[in-house]
């Protein structure tokens, strides 16, 4: 019997540049699998829109829902300023990455939790229209898919294993992070300008 053990074998705490670069690709793979799923959104906007059956897109005669613009800008904001705070983690001195995290975690929370407030305060819903229902569903989701980040970028400012404490796992964990709030960043702008802007 063979006692060698195969380089593949081996755990990928104790190769950490493979498992930077496995944390790399995957986030690459999440982030665009994002992409593409609010891209039905979008499709589905441009298509209801276009149709607009019995000229109802916007809700029935005399009731046509308009979010409150300032809720969408000020969560804009926050999402932007996440993505370019976790996008500069990489950057900073590596005793500041955590502070970095923490700033970036605070203000991803807070689009999540202006995107409830805002729900709390539509005054729609997604059986109101076409607009509402794909506005309800583009921004809900939305705002699920953040909150997940928010939970990934938490385990990660906790984690204190050995594979965390690797500078170089540590640093492509946080790149990965800041790369997924930069897709999730280019949605946000298309579901402004949709959503707020065009309707």
């Amino acid at each position: 019997m063979d006692t060698t053990v195969s380089t593949a074998t081996v755990d990928a705490v104790e190769q950490p540049d493979l498992l930077a670069r496995i944390i790399r690709v995957g986030s690459r793979i999440w982030a665009a699998s994002q992409a593409f799923f609010f891209l039905a959104f979008f499709f589905a906007f441009l298509y209801l829109r276009a149709l607009n059956t019995n000229g109802i897109w916007r809700g029935w005669p005399h009731h046509h829902p308009s979010p409150s613009i300032a809720f969408g800008v000020a969560i804009l904001i926050c999402v932007l300023g996440s993505a370019g705070i976790a996008r500069s983690a990489v950057l900073v001195a590596p005793e500041m990455w955590r502070a970095t995290a923490w700033a970036t975690l605070v203000l991803a929370l807070a689009a999540v939790g202006l995107q409830c407030a805002q729900f709390s305060s539509l005054g729609f819903g997604p059986t109101d229209g076409a607009y509402g229902s794909v506005f309800v569903g583009w921004s809900g989701l939305f705002a699920v898919f953040l909150l997940g980040t928010c939970y990934w970028l938490a385990t990660l400012i906790g984690d204190v294993t050995r594979a965390g404490g690797v500078p170089v796992v540590r640093a492509a964990a946080v790149e990965g992070v800041g790369f997924v709030l930069l897709v999730l960043a280019g949605v946000e702008i298309a579901a402004f300008i949709l959503l707020y802007v065009v309707k």
